[in-house]
């Protein structure tokens, strides 16, 4: 099996990667989408590397803006008052207004709600990624074990997919260091960065939409 294409962190450079792909032959379906198909999103249940450090930026350069603003650093619990990934299915959105974005808990896996927004789904994307590592922590078992578990949910989606026979084209959108390469399957994989943040936000929707 051909290995993933990987990414530099540009729009332009993601592009470049892939256009001989499977991943490419996938998003090609998926530019065609009819405007009333579903575009499911099904993101982890978990702080991705990097979103917090972008969070903590984002909020001192507005308090620099903002002279009554608190001079003391964000908290971690202010800064995940909302799910990481709701600014990725609000980005996609504003492309194509029929996004369903779902969750899912890594290591539960894929269940009866799941399986019932795929069989309503014209396309989809998977996003698997790293996740934030607290400051002395050693991430060990535990990371691996939370990545092998979203390949086994990555998996999931793409046999149901397949053994529906409907030729739903799916991406798997992969966040994270290259050294997990192994941990989750190939298929039309693509290696988006290694963090989550606003920029590699735009970049994927540069590259799902060509746009």
């Amino acid at each position: 099996m051909a290995s993933p294409p990987f990414a530099k962190g540009k729009a332009s450079s993601l592009m470049a990667e892939f256009e001989a792909s499977s991943s490419h032959r996938s998003l090609a379906k998926l530019r065609d989408l009819d405007p009333t198909a579903i575009l499911l999103l099904f993101t982890p249940v978990m702080v991705p590397a990097g979103y917090l450090k972008d969070q903590q930026r984002t909020s001192d350069e507005d308090a620099q803006v903002d002279s009554k603003a608190p001079t003391s650093s964000t908290s971690r619990a202010a800064l995940l008052t909302t799910d990481p990934f709701e600014m990725l299915g609000i980005a996609l959105s504003k492309q194509h207004s029929r996004v369903r974005h779902v969750p899912y808990v890594p290591s539960v896996g894929f269940t009866d709600t799941h399986d019932h927004f795929l069989e309503n789904a014209h396309a989809v994307l998977v996003v698997s990624c790293e996740p934030t590592i607290s400051a002395g922590a050693s991430p060990g078992a535990d990371l691996e074990l939370t990545l092998a578990k979203q390949a086994e949910f990555v998996g999931c989606v793409a046999t149901e997919l397949e053994e529906s026979g409907r030729q739903v084209p799916m991406v798997n959108l992969s966040f994270g260091g290259d050294e997990w390469e192994n941990q989750v399957p190939t298929y039309s994989r693509i290696w988006v960065g290694e963090k989550y943040d606003a920029e590699s936000v735009v970049n994927v929707v540069k590259l799902v939409f060509d746009r």
